[in-house]
């Protein structure tokens, strides 16, 4: 199943909408849209009524949530508690083939929107592990400001600060950290000089997903990163990423 994100800060605010129906299949009557965020060491679920905005979609808008905040779709019966210790796998109806696809759309207060997909995996959930994403792919030198959010979720209700990095591959030095939560929204302002072929965003404990925005005069470039061997046409490319891996570790160490 998918888990679903926004973003909301004084900068931009989000809309999410995602399908109630699957690829070519009818729209389902009865799944319902839930909310989840971490209270008191515990995972609180709650029911949103009113989300609907045709047979075939819910639409949340940021007014709705904060970035502590996640989705998900499921039917009545299998949620049976509303307080949980972990994030479970309630069922499989967002594992489709095509995809299946929500849509996130990123509005620039007093500016432009642009959107993307918004799902997180149930197994990214589930696991640790580190981020690589190259900051030059998907960063533009030339916009007025650029932005990086990572949406990490993890399974167990935590809030805890870990470490992001800007690494710099070529000359071995941590040009720039910062600390961001787990299951959270995290949002950081991107130096336009490190916008460079051998800069790297890493993280070490915890997995999310890095998405990069760029405005120039209001408008907005949107795009989230994709694994770094999918980057890399080889066949041993997987230890090429892990090599690349541990060396940024040894860097960041």
């Amino acid at each position: 199943m998918n888990y679903f994100f926004g973003i909301n800060n004084v900068i931009f605010s989000s809309e999410i909408q995602i399908p109630i129906f699957r690829n070519n299949e009818p729209s389902t009557k009865d799944i319902s849209l839930y909310r989840a965020t971490v209270s008191n060491g515990k995972w609180h679920i709650k029911k949103l009524e009113n989300k609907k905005i045709s047979s075939d979609f819910f639409l949340i808008k940021s007014n709705d949530y904060s970035n502590m905040d996640i989705f998900f779709l499921a039917y009545p019966d299998e949620v049976n508690d509303l307080i949980i210790d972990n994030l479970i796998n309630f069922n499989n109806f967002t594992e489709t083939s095509p995809a299946y696809r929500a849509n996130l759309k990123i509005i620039l207060r007093n500016g432009g929107f642009s959107s993307y997909q918004s799902e997180y995996p149930y197994s990214m959930i589930r696991k640790k592990g580190s981020i690589l994403s190259s900051v030059h792919s998907l960063a533009n030198v030339d916009a007025d400001s650029n932005y990086i959010f990572i949406k990490n979720i993890y399974e167990k209700p935590i809030q805890k600060i870990f470490t992001a990095f800007l690494v710099n591959i070529k000359t071995k030095k941590i040009e720039e950290q910062f600390n961001i939560k787990t299951n959270f929204t995290n949002s950081l302002k991107l130096n336009k000089k490190l916008i460079k072929p051998e800069i790297f965003l890493f993280t070490k404990d915890f997995l999310g997903i890095p998405i990069y925005t760029s405005i120039k005069n209001k408008h907005i470039s949107f795009e989230h990163t994709h694994p770094p061997h999918e980057y890399i046409l080889s066949n041993n490319k997987f230890n090429i990423i892990r090599n690349l891996k541990e060396e940024v570790n040894e860097i960041t160490c």
